[in-house]
C-alpha cells in the first residue's frame, strides 16, 4: 500500500490546507505562530514532508477563521471523487 502522504489523496489534503491559509491571507509562518508550532510546520505540511491528522486539519482551519466542519466536508467530498487509495 502506498503511503498516504505521497498519494493523490494526500495531495488533495495539502492543497486544502494551502487554500484555507491563502483565503485567510496568512503567510506560513504567521499561521505557525497562531498554532504555537515551529516556523516550518505549515511548510512541511503543504510540501508533503509531514503527515497531517484530522485534529491538526481542524486546528489549521480554525486558526485561519474557516469553518472546520465545512472545510472537512469539502475535503471528504473531493477525496471520495478520487476513489480508493491505490
Amino acid at each position: 500500500m502506498q503511503k498516504t502522504i505521497h498519494s493523490k489523496h494526500g495531495k488533495v489534503l495539502r492543497e486544502a490546507i494551502k487554500n484555507v491559509r491563502e483565503k485567510a491571507n496568512l503567510k506560513q509562518r504567521e499561521l505557525c505562530r497562531f498554532l504555537g508550532r515551529e516556523p516550518s510546520f505549515i511548510s512541511k505540511c503543504e510540501l508533503g514532508e509531514r503527515r497531517v491528522d484530522l485534529v491538526e486539519f481542524y486546528w489549521i482551519c480554525a486558526a485561519c477563521g474557516a469553518n472546520p466542519e465545512e472545510e472537512t466536508q469539502k475535503l471528504m467530498k473531493t477525496l471520495a471523487k478520487l476513489g480508493k487509495l491505490k
